[in-house]
């Protein structure tokens, strides 16, 4: 009874994986990217390359090489960086938490990931990225253009920029009273 049980939850909680998952093209990988702080254009074709290798830009990637070494998501972040069913691990996430479309969390994940160890941390980047010639993304609309900002944001700057415009207006017909007289 008790192993039904199991049996029901483990394929609810693959279907809902399933449900979530993304296939990115190559220019929504790197639109994603941008969105999510990977604002290092030079490195930017090293972090899709790494994908393209590692996961084939798909969201609910999963390899069990044994049971205690599981790699998950679009990084293929190994589960010594997450922890299963909660919480955990160096990055304190849950690991099926990388397996959805949502990839905020697998890129924070990832940059943690970065900083400590560098891309050598990914087997697949050190033979078929590092070297070699990586994918053209330039062609996308988003390295040109990059996602704009949030319309409240672009408010704020607005304003910003009128209350500067008006200082230095009153600061320049100071100056030019002071200068008539």
């Amino acid at each position: 009874m008790a192993e039904r049980r199991v049996c029901v939850v483990t394929v609810i909680l693959l279907l809902s994986t399933f449900v979530n998952s993304k296939v990115f093209t190559r220019c929504q990988l790197t639109r994603e990217l941008l969105k999510n702080h990977f604002h290092q254009k030079t490195f930017l074709s090293n972090w899709v390359c790494l994908i393209e290798q590692e996961s084939d830009r798909n969201t609910s990637a999963h390899i069990v090489k044994t049971p205690r070494k599981q790699y998950y998501g679009l990084f293929q972040i190994g589960s010594e960086w997450c922890k299963e069913g909660k919480k955990g691990g160096k990055c304190d996430i849950a690991c099926e938490s990388l397996l959805d479309d949502d990839i905020r969390d697998d890129c924070a994940c990832a940059y943690k990931i970065f900083e400590n160890e560098g891309f050598k941390y990914w087997t697949k980047w050190e033979t078929r990225c590092k070297g070699e010639r990586l994918p053209d993304i330039e062609k996308c609309p988003d390295w040109q253009h990059p996602p704009r900002a949030s319309p409240e944001r672009m408010k704020r700057t607005l304003n910003r920029q009128r209350r500067r415009a008006t200082l230095k207006l009153q600061v320049y017909k100071k100056n030019l009273i002071v200068y008539k007289k």
